[in-house]
């Protein structure tokens, strides 16, 4: 009984139990209720455990005399072991320089369930990026802050006005260690808990204490600044994940504050935990401060700045996310002056944290992070899609004085952002594609498992919108009969279902299909009509919580989705249009695999990368889409998908027309054709569902993405590390 209780802690001591479904299924065999509850914290499930031991091991017990639980366990068990004990890797076997090399990754967010530190795309990368390295055996070090309030949670009211509610993701003045598997980081050959202290403006000391999470066999180092020894303001500096300030300038301090203490103090958490880092890698202008760090460590052993600059490029690649100048980090110099001078003044000179200065100011004498790691990179710099790398050479080419108008000697390049496949491709899907002899034989698949996997999925879905919808209800105080009655009116399992989930920017157009009402409705009763089938449209995502257009563009549909309802009564036809309320990681996983197209409608070219669509078709639903982003490398053109429109500025109402047409003429035909007498499936549909899954899996997955970060990014870095350090030859381990 000892030996499973202490495995089954081990197991979910690390974030490895939120890709692996065994696990899940494992404590559901314990509780299915208990895992209903935490079945997004595994962890949780266990302590609570702890606070009724007796009923606890009874239960144990119990299950020790179920031989399916135990061979359950044995599988989950040498799993785990068997994913942290490689005996081969990509990374051994493809780039042995690399064994043993430290790579730090730095990001404002990442997309880790159980954390909720997160919020959009930007997070969900991150977190692919840290389980991809650990798949691929890179000894990778993700640095990020620890948010006691994480992203915040989204409340649609009866009007449709979104309310934003923080929180806490440990209730106050409860231990971090009984709700989360996070470990206290000590100083590097000591009993001490390391903290790190990074001056910022009016003299003041801002330290923060470091938590570990482990992520597979990459590993998290989390910043908190809430420590008794902080003044309050300081304390709340990672409270919030891109909090809401009434007033704007409080917020810019809000943030710069942030930066300066992910920047500063996460090279100084690296070192002080004992890590030996040989590349840092600095995902998006927010962790421009890390390069100085690296700048003043290398002047500490006696380089001068010229000198400690160029080495420090040297180990250091950058990845910008997008061309939105919204998403490019720009403060008002002063602000900047006033918070780092006395930190850039304990080593350098007048002259010399000028050029600091010049590095990040932009055309707008604003001090520009993106720009600032840019010119403060060597190792690589890329943009994150292969259309982006070309916008990414116009837009920043002044920064070395290249005014090229396309941009030709400009020095960015450009890797494709991936997702997890073990963490977004439904469990179910690849056990059967595993079945039928692997992902180069998913169009052998017989159509009608692939059917089943989608129906199921599409059933799951409803189930989850309508818990959702309950939510809502119960909040707005509805009797229970009333609530039981009208969720069963919620979406049909027999209609065609649209999705359209993603942050409300507004450069993605969100109601781009919804703006000329008069038309949707036409499209929504005539497929009716037509078919004897209901057209759903399912919207989720969350603006920024001072985004007052995506607040209003949530209104709107509801709003729309109202007066729908009542030209569905009118005229007996059925329709709906819904708000999923609170888009998340767990949402995303269902709206992702239930749907059957999912749109994207951006203007082009701002959309970077994109990664909802890659999910969206590694589980068979089928992109319907402009062409910007990762699309032009993925979606073909009526094999694998849609693409349509010009996406630009002027092209709003040709791009809404086009799509309308492209669903009446072509999409909703091909899914409701039935080929033969007894079909209830669109065979030509499911060629193309297949054609999806086997072409995005293999070309954006996390292998392929890291392979390339590694050639192009860590490889030149480490090799420069190597040149420069001495004392480099023997690799450290990974942490003291």
């Amino acid at each position: 009984m000892f030996d499973i209780e202490r495995s089954l802690r081990k197991i979910v001591s690390n974030f490895w139990f939120e890709w692996n479904a065994d696990v899940h299924m494992l404590f559901r065999t314990i509780s299915p209720y208990v895992w209903g509850l935490f079945r997004r914290n595994l962890y949780r499930f266990l302590r609570l455990q702890d606070e009724n031991p007796v009923l606890y091991r009874r239960r144990l017990a119990q299950l020790f005399a179920d031989s399916d639980f135990l061979a359950l366990f044995r599988k989950v068990e040498e799993s785990y072991q068997s994913y942290m004990n490689p005996t081969e890797t990509i990374v051994s076997k493809r780039f042995p320089d690399l064994k043993g090399r430290t790579i730090a990754y730095f990001s404002m967010e990442y997309g880790i369930d159980t954390l909720r530190i997160y919020s959009g795309g930007l997070g969900i990368l991150s977190g692919d990026h840290l389980r991809g390295a650990s798949d691929v055996g890179l000894q990778m070090v993700g640095v990020g802050l620890f948010y006691l309030q994480g992203y915040y949670e989204q409340v649609i009211g009866p009007d449709g006005n979104m309310r934003v509610i923080y929180e806490p993701v440990v209730p106050p003045r409860k231990a971090v260690r009984d709700f989360l598997p996070l470990e206290v980081v000590k100083k590097a050959g000591t009993l001490d808990d390391l903290i790190v202290q990074v001056p910022m403006g009016g003299g003041r000391i801002v330290r923060a204490r470091v938590w570990r999470a482990k992520v597979g066999r990459s590993e998290l180092l989390l910043l908190d600044s809430d420590l008794r020894e902080n003044r309050v303001h300081d304390r709340h500096i990672t409270r919030r994940l891109y909090a809401s300030q009434k007033q704007r300038e409080e917020e810019r301090r809000r943030r710069l504050e942030q930066e300066l203490l992910l920047g500063i103090g996460g090279v100084q958490a690296l070192i002080g935990a004992g890590y030996q880092p040989a590349a840092y890698h600095l995902n998006e202008g927010h962790v421009a401060f890390a390069a100085l760090e690296v700048i003043r460590m290398m002047m500490q052993r006696g380089l001068s700045f010229d000198e400690a600059r160029r080495k420090a490029a040297a180990i250091i690649g950058f990845t910008t996310h997008t061309p939105v100048p919204e998403g490019n980090e720009r403060f008002e110099e002063g602000l900047v002056r006033h918070n780092l001078n006395a930190y850039l003044d304990a080593f350098l000179n007048n002259s010399e944290r000028d050029v600091i200065y010049n590095c990040a100011r932009n055309r707008e004498d604003m001090f520009d992070m993106t720009k600032l790691s840019l010119l403060l990179s060597g190792a690589y710099r890329n943009g994150v899609s292969a259309l982006h790398g070309e916008v990414c050479r116009r837009m920043w080419g002044y920064a070395w004085g290249n005014h090229d108008p396309e941009g030709h000697g400009v020095e960015i390049g450009s890797i494709t952002n991936s997702v997890h496949v073990p963490y977004w491709q439904k469990p179910l899907l690849r056990k059967i594609i595993e079945e039928h002899g692997g992902l180069e034989k998913a169009e052998q698949i017989p159509d009608e498992k692939i059917w089943d996997f989608h129906q199921e999925c599409k059933v799951k879905l409803i189930a989850k919108v309508r818990e959702r919808v309950a939510g809502q209800m119960v909040r707005d105080v509805s009797v229970a009969q009333m609530i039981h009655d009208q969720m069963q009116s919620v979406l049909d399992p027999a209609a065609f279902i649209i999705g359209f989930a993603r942050r409300f920017a507004e450069y993605k157009r969100v109601t781009l299909i919804l703006d000329d009402e008069e038309r949707l409705f036409q499209f929504l009763e005539n497929a009716y009509r037509r078919y004897n089938r209901p057209v759903h449209i399912l919207y989720g995502g969350k603006p920024h919580p001072d985004n007052q257009s995506g607040r209003d563009r949530i209104r709107y549909i509801r709003e729309v989705s109202e007066r729908l309802e009542r030209r569905c009564r009118d005229r007996y036809f059925k329709a709906q249009i819904l708000f999923i309320e609170g888009y998340d990681i767990d949402v995303a996983r269902y709206l992702e695999t239930g749907v059957d197209v999912w749109l994207n409608n951006p203007i082009r070219p701002l959309e970077a990368s994109g990664t909802s669509g890659m999910k969206a078709g590694m589980n068979g639903v089928l992109n319907v889409s402009i062409s910007d982003g990762w699309v032009p490398e993925g979606v073909e053109h009526r094999r694998n998908g849609w693409l349509f429109g010009r996406g630009d500025g002027a092209s709003e109402a040709a791009d809404r027309n086009e799509l309308f047409a492209l669903l009446e003429n072509e999409i909703l035909p091909l899914y409701f054709l039935r080929e033969r007498d007894g079909d209830v499936f669109s065979r030509p549909w499911l060629a193309m569902m297949k054609s999806s899954i086997r072409t995005i899996t293999e070309k954006f997955n996390t292998d392929r993405m890291l392979t390339e970060y590694i050639e192009k990014m860590y490889v030149p870095a480490v090799k420069s590390w190597l040149s420069q350090d001495s004392n480099a030859s023997t690799p450290p381990s990974i942490h003291a």
